[in-house]
Protein backbone atom coordinates (compact mmCIF):
# COMPACT_ATOMS: atom_id res chain seq x y z
CA UNK A 1 0.00 0.00 0.00
CA UNK A 2 1.06 3.34 -0.86
CA UNK A 3 2.39 5.59 1.75
CA UNK A 4 0.75 8.78 3.20
CA UNK A 5 2.85 10.74 2.00
CA UNK A 6 2.55 9.68 -1.78
CA UNK A 7 -1.16 9.55 -1.55
CA UNK A 8 -0.93 12.91 -0.17
CA UNK A 9 1.06 14.20 -2.83
CA UNK A 10 -1.00 12.86 -5.52
CA UNK A 11 -4.40 14.59 -4.20
CA UNK A 12 -2.73 17.91 -4.40
CA UNK A 13 -1.66 17.14 -7.87
CA UNK A 14 -5.44 15.64 -9.00
CA UNK A 15 -6.76 18.99 -7.40
CA UNK A 16 -4.41 21.01 -9.32
CA UNK A 17 -5.76 18.79 -12.49
CA UNK A 18 -9.06 20.01 -11.22
CA UNK A 19 -8.34 23.32 -11.17
CA UNK A 20 -7.03 23.48 -14.89
CA UNK A 21 -9.62 21.72 -16.35
CA UNK A 22 -12.27 24.08 -14.68
CA UNK A 23 -10.45 26.84 -15.84
CA UNK A 24 -10.29 25.79 -19.36
CA UNK A 25 -13.96 24.33 -19.46
CA UNK A 26 -15.22 28.40 -18.39
CA UNK A 27 -12.86 29.79 -20.80
CA UNK A 28 -14.21 26.97 -23.63
CA UNK A 29 -17.47 27.72 -22.50
CA UNK A 30 -17.53 31.34 -23.44
CA UNK A 31 -15.26 31.13 -26.91
CA UNK A 32 -18.20 28.88 -27.61
CA UNK A 33 -21.21 30.76 -26.99
CA UNK A 34 -19.43 33.31 -29.14
CA UNK A 35 -18.03 30.85 -31.64
CA UNK A 36 -21.72 29.39 -31.48
CA UNK A 37 -23.35 32.84 -31.91
CA UNK A 38 -21.44 33.86 -34.86
CA UNK A 39 -22.01 30.73 -36.68
CA UNK A 40 -25.57 30.95 -36.13
CA UNK A 41 -25.89 34.30 -37.35
CA UNK A 42 -23.72 33.57 -40.67
CA UNK A 43 -26.21 30.78 -41.39
CA UNK A 44 -29.33 32.87 -42.95
CA UNK A 45 -26.75 34.83 -45.38
CA UNK A 46 -25.24 31.12 -46.27
CA UNK A 47 -28.60 30.01 -46.69
CA UNK A 48 -29.60 32.79 -48.68
CA UNK A 49 -26.75 32.72 -50.79
CA UNK A 50 -27.37 29.15 -51.82
CA UNK A 51 -30.87 29.68 -52.47
CA UNK A 52 -29.93 32.85 -54.84
CA UNK A 53 -27.18 30.44 -56.61
CA UNK A 54 -30.34 27.44 -56.66
CA UNK A 55 -32.94 30.17 -58.17
CA UNK A 56 -30.42 31.02 -61.09
CA UNK A 57 -29.30 27.85 -61.80
CA UNK A 58 -33.17 26.89 -62.61
CA UNK A 59 -33.50 30.06 -65.01
CA UNK A 60 -30.89 29.63 -67.42
CA UNK A 61 -30.03 27.18 -70.47
CA UNK A 62 -27.97 24.21 -70.17
CA UNK A 63 -25.72 25.20 -72.96
CA UNK A 64 -25.23 28.52 -70.45
CA UNK A 65 -24.82 26.40 -67.31
CA UNK A 66 -21.87 24.41 -69.50
CA UNK A 67 -20.43 28.08 -69.97
CA UNK A 68 -19.77 28.05 -66.26
CA UNK A 69 -17.05 25.92 -64.94
CA UNK A 70 -18.47 26.19 -61.46
CA UNK A 71 -21.84 24.66 -62.83
CA UNK A 72 -20.29 22.59 -65.34
CA UNK A 73 -19.78 18.77 -64.66
CA UNK A 74 -16.56 17.58 -66.21
CA UNK A 75 -14.88 14.11 -66.26
CA UNK A 76 -13.13 13.48 -63.18
CA UNK A 77 -9.83 12.98 -62.73
CA UNK A 78 -8.44 14.18 -59.75
CA UNK A 79 -10.35 15.10 -56.28
CA UNK A 80 -9.73 18.21 -53.56
CA UNK A 81 -10.96 17.87 -50.17
CA UNK A 82 -10.70 20.63 -47.48
CA UNK A 83 -10.46 19.00 -43.97
CA UNK A 84 -11.03 21.66 -41.62
CA UNK A 85 -9.24 20.81 -38.12
CA UNK A 86 -8.29 23.17 -35.16
CA UNK A 87 -4.75 24.19 -33.90
CA UNK A 88 -5.07 22.93 -30.50
CA UNK A 89 -5.76 20.09 -29.02
CA UNK A 90 -7.26 18.79 -25.65
CA UNK A 91 -11.15 18.79 -27.87
CA UNK A 92 -12.30 15.14 -27.02
CA UNK A 93 -12.95 13.42 -30.79
CA UNK A 94 -13.08 16.79 -32.53
CA UNK A 95 -9.87 16.57 -34.36
CA UNK A 96 -9.77 12.37 -34.85
CA UNK A 97 -13.24 12.39 -35.92
CA UNK A 98 -12.77 14.86 -39.10
CA UNK A 99 -9.62 13.10 -39.49
CA UNK A 100 -10.89 9.29 -39.97
CA UNK A 101 -13.54 10.59 -41.83
CA UNK A 102 -10.98 12.25 -44.26
CA UNK A 103 -8.62 9.17 -44.31
CA UNK A 104 -11.69 6.92 -44.59
CA UNK A 105 -12.74 9.13 -48.33
CA UNK A 106 -8.76 9.03 -49.70
CA UNK A 107 -8.46 5.34 -49.50
CA UNK A 108 -11.91 4.56 -51.00
CA UNK A 109 -11.71 7.32 -53.60
CA UNK A 110 -11.21 5.64 -57.10
CA UNK A 111 -9.52 9.17 -58.31
CA UNK A 112 -6.43 10.73 -56.63
CA UNK A 113 -7.46 13.18 -53.79
CA UNK A 114 -5.52 16.37 -52.85
CA UNK A 115 -6.16 17.78 -49.70
CA UNK A 116 -6.57 21.08 -48.30
CA UNK A 117 -5.92 21.15 -44.83
CA UNK A 118 -7.12 24.19 -42.28
CA UNK A 119 -5.82 24.11 -38.92
CA UNK A 120 -2.59 22.19 -37.23
CA UNK A 121 -3.71 18.80 -36.36
CA UNK A 122 -5.23 17.89 -39.48
CA UNK A 123 -2.05 19.48 -41.41
CA UNK A 124 0.24 17.53 -39.15
CA UNK A 125 -1.18 14.01 -39.01
CA UNK A 126 -1.36 13.59 -42.87
CA UNK A 127 1.89 15.24 -43.79
CA UNK A 128 3.29 12.58 -41.42
CA UNK A 129 1.74 9.99 -43.24
CA UNK A 130 2.87 11.36 -46.76
CA UNK A 131 -0.70 12.20 -47.99
CA UNK A 132 -1.20 14.73 -51.29
CA UNK A 133 -1.43 17.81 -49.30
CA UNK A 134 -1.24 20.95 -52.00
CA UNK A 135 -2.30 23.43 -49.00
CA UNK A 136 -2.24 24.26 -45.68
CA UNK A 137 -3.96 27.18 -43.70
CA UNK A 138 -3.40 27.78 -39.76
CA UNK A 139 -4.75 30.37 -37.09
CA UNK A 140 -8.77 30.43 -37.93
CA UNK A 141 -9.94 29.10 -34.44
CA UNK A 142 -11.60 31.74 -32.84
CA UNK A 143 -14.40 33.75 -34.68
CA UNK A 144 -12.72 34.11 -38.05
CA UNK A 145 -13.64 37.18 -40.41
CA UNK A 146 -14.59 36.92 -44.33
CA UNK A 147 -11.24 38.14 -45.08
CA UNK A 148 -9.68 35.91 -43.23
CA UNK A 149 -10.41 33.03 -44.94
CA UNK A 150 -9.82 34.83 -48.47
CA UNK A 151 -6.63 32.88 -49.01
CA UNK A 152 -8.64 29.66 -48.70
CA UNK A 153 -11.20 30.57 -50.81
CA UNK A 154 -8.35 31.51 -53.55
CA UNK A 155 -6.55 28.44 -53.34
CA UNK A 156 -9.47 26.64 -54.05
CA UNK A 157 -10.90 28.69 -56.88
CA UNK A 158 -7.48 28.72 -58.65
CA UNK A 159 -7.08 25.35 -58.52
CA UNK A 160 -10.89 24.16 -59.74
CA UNK A 161 -10.96 26.89 -62.18
CA UNK A 162 -6.52 25.99 -63.62
CA UNK A 163 -8.22 21.78 -63.76
CA UNK A 164 -5.68 20.98 -60.67
CA UNK A 165 -8.75 19.40 -59.53
CA UNK A 166 -12.63 18.18 -60.80
CA UNK A 167 -14.40 18.09 -57.74
CA UNK A 168 -14.36 20.12 -54.18
CA UNK A 169 -15.71 18.45 -51.06
CA UNK A 170 -15.66 19.64 -47.74
CA UNK A 171 -14.82 17.54 -44.06
CA UNK A 172 -15.56 19.22 -41.22
CA UNK A 173 -17.74 19.26 -37.79
CA UNK A 174 -21.15 21.05 -38.43
CA UNK A 175 -22.90 22.34 -35.39
CA UNK A 176 -26.21 21.14 -33.86
CA UNK A 177 -25.86 21.57 -30.24
CA UNK A 178 -23.60 22.63 -27.45
CA UNK A 179 -23.47 18.33 -26.48
CA UNK A 180 -23.30 17.22 -30.53
CA UNK A 181 -21.78 17.81 -33.40
CA UNK A 182 -21.99 15.43 -36.87
CA UNK A 183 -19.24 15.24 -39.04
CA UNK A 184 -20.04 15.66 -42.70
CA UNK A 185 -18.60 15.28 -45.82
CA UNK A 186 -20.21 17.61 -48.81
CA UNK A 187 -19.25 17.83 -52.38
CA UNK A 188 -19.10 21.58 -53.01
CA UNK A 189 -17.79 22.01 -56.76
CA UNK A 190 -18.92 22.01 -59.38
CA UNK A 191 -22.61 22.80 -57.48
CA UNK A 192 -25.51 21.18 -58.57
CA UNK A 193 -29.18 20.99 -57.56
CA UNK A 194 -28.90 17.92 -55.51
CA UNK A 195 -25.31 19.38 -53.69
CA UNK A 196 -27.10 22.69 -53.08
CA UNK A 197 -30.65 20.69 -51.18
CA UNK A 198 -28.06 18.51 -48.96
CA UNK A 199 -26.14 21.66 -48.17
CA UNK A 200 -28.91 23.60 -47.07
CA UNK A 201 -31.26 20.63 -45.32
CA UNK A 202 -27.58 20.56 -43.37
CA UNK A 203 -26.93 24.23 -42.70
CA UNK A 204 -30.37 24.60 -40.21
CA UNK A 205 -30.43 22.70 -37.08
CA UNK A 206 -33.56 20.07 -36.78
CA UNK A 207 -34.11 20.87 -32.99
CA UNK A 208 -33.24 23.34 -30.75
CA UNK A 209 -34.63 28.06 -30.83
CA UNK A 210 -32.63 27.92 -34.19
CA UNK A 211 -34.56 24.75 -35.71
CA UNK A 212 -37.34 27.44 -36.93
CA UNK A 213 -35.47 29.65 -39.04
CA UNK A 214 -36.44 30.67 -42.48
CA UNK A 215 -35.02 27.98 -44.44
CA UNK A 216 -34.53 29.92 -47.60
CA UNK A 217 -35.46 32.72 -49.22
CA UNK A 218 -37.62 31.64 -51.87
CA UNK A 219 -40.54 29.73 -49.66
CA UNK A 220 -43.08 31.49 -51.00
CA UNK A 221 -44.43 30.16 -54.19
CA UNK A 222 -44.91 33.71 -56.29
CA UNK A 223 -41.37 34.19 -55.22
CA UNK A 224 -40.31 30.75 -56.78
CA UNK A 225 -42.17 31.80 -60.05
CA UNK A 226 -40.55 35.22 -60.22
CA UNK A 227 -38.60 35.82 -63.95
CA UNK A 228 -35.14 37.17 -63.72
CA UNK A 229 -33.59 39.16 -66.12
CA UNK A 230 -29.88 39.07 -66.30
CA UNK A 231 -28.12 42.48 -67.28
CA UNK A 232 -25.66 42.27 -69.00
CA UNK A 233 -26.00 38.47 -69.57
CA UNK A 234 -26.42 35.37 -67.76
CA UNK A 235 -22.72 34.19 -67.80
CA UNK A 236 -21.15 37.90 -66.88
CA UNK A 237 -23.70 37.55 -63.58
CA UNK A 238 -22.28 34.25 -62.76
CA UNK A 239 -18.86 34.85 -63.05
CA UNK A 240 -19.49 37.32 -60.08
CA UNK A 241 -21.95 35.53 -57.98
CA UNK A 242 -20.17 31.94 -57.99
CA UNK A 243 -16.84 32.67 -56.66
CA UNK A 244 -18.76 34.99 -53.79
CA UNK A 245 -21.02 32.06 -52.96
CA UNK A 246 -17.91 29.90 -52.84
CA UNK A 247 -16.32 31.79 -50.32
CA UNK A 248 -19.66 32.21 -48.29
CA UNK A 249 -19.68 28.45 -47.84
CA UNK A 250 -16.04 28.07 -47.08
CA UNK A 251 -16.27 30.36 -44.88
CA UNK A 252 -19.19 29.09 -43.18
CA UNK A 253 -18.17 25.61 -42.96
CA UNK A 254 -14.66 26.78 -40.81
CA UNK A 255 -17.23 28.96 -38.24
CA UNK A 256 -19.41 25.73 -37.89
CA UNK A 257 -15.86 24.19 -37.48
CA UNK A 258 -15.12 26.86 -34.47
CA UNK A 259 -18.29 26.47 -32.49
CA UNK A 260 -17.86 22.47 -32.60
CA UNK A 261 -14.26 22.87 -31.64
CA UNK A 262 -14.98 24.86 -28.42
CA UNK A 263 -17.89 22.87 -27.94
CA UNK A 264 -15.97 20.18 -27.65
CA UNK A 265 -13.22 21.30 -25.25
CA UNK A 266 -15.72 22.42 -23.17
CA UNK A 267 -17.17 18.87 -23.09
CA UNK A 268 -13.53 17.53 -22.63
CA UNK A 269 -12.61 19.66 -19.68
CA UNK A 270 -15.92 18.84 -17.83
CA UNK A 271 -15.29 15.31 -18.02
CA UNK A 272 -12.00 15.49 -16.93
CA UNK A 273 -12.78 17.62 -14.11
CA UNK A 274 -15.62 15.11 -13.25
CA UNK A 275 -13.05 11.89 -13.32
CA UNK A 276 -10.40 14.52 -11.20
CA UNK A 277 -12.99 14.80 -8.79
CA UNK A 278 -13.81 11.12 -8.51
CA UNK A 279 -9.92 9.91 -8.21
CA UNK A 280 -9.75 12.73 -5.24
CA UNK A 281 -12.85 10.53 -3.62
CA UNK A 282 -10.81 7.42 -4.42
CA UNK A 283 -7.24 8.72 -3.24
CA UNK A 284 -9.00 10.39 0.26
CA UNK A 285 -10.42 6.91 1.01
CA UNK A 286 -7.17 5.30 0.50
CA UNK A 287 -5.58 7.92 2.36
CA UNK A 288 -8.08 7.11 5.41
CA UNK A 289 -7.57 3.73 5.43
CA UNK A 290 -3.68 3.90 5.18
CA UNK A 291 -4.05 6.61 8.15
CA UNK A 292 -6.33 4.24 10.03
CA UNK A 293 -4.26 1.49 9.60
CA UNK A 294 -0.87 3.55 10.94
CA UNK A 295 -2.44 4.34 14.17
CA UNK A 296 -3.63 0.66 15.09
CA UNK A 297 -0.22 -0.26 14.24
CA UNK A 298 0.77 2.15 16.39
CA UNK A 299 -1.69 1.11 19.24
CA UNK A 300 -0.93 -2.50 18.63
CA UNK A 301 2.74 -1.64 19.23
CA UNK A 302 2.22 0.54 22.57
CA UNK A 303 -0.15 -2.27 23.73
CA UNK A 304 2.65 -4.76 23.50
CA UNK A 305 5.02 -2.71 25.13
CA UNK A 306 3.01 -1.88 27.86
CA UNK A 307 2.11 -5.93 27.72
CA UNK A 308 5.82 -6.58 27.64
CA UNK A 309 6.82 -4.47 30.60
CA UNK A 310 3.89 -5.64 32.79
CA UNK A 311 5.26 -9.03 32.67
Amino acid sequence: MATQRTIKNRIRATQSIKQITRAMEAVSAVKMRKSQATAISARPYALSALEILRSVRKRIDADQIALSPFLNERPVSNICVLVITSDKGLCGAFNSSVIKKAENFVKNSSKPVSLITVGKKGRDYFKRRKFDVIGEFTGHGDFADLEETEAIFEKVKDGFLNKQFDEVYFIYANFISALRQETIIRKILPFTEKSLEEIVAGILPERGKYANMPKVLGEKENVNKSPYKFEPSPIEVLEKLLPALLHIEIHHAILEGNASEHSSRMIAMRNARDNAEEFIGELTLSYNKARQAQITKELTEITGGASALEN
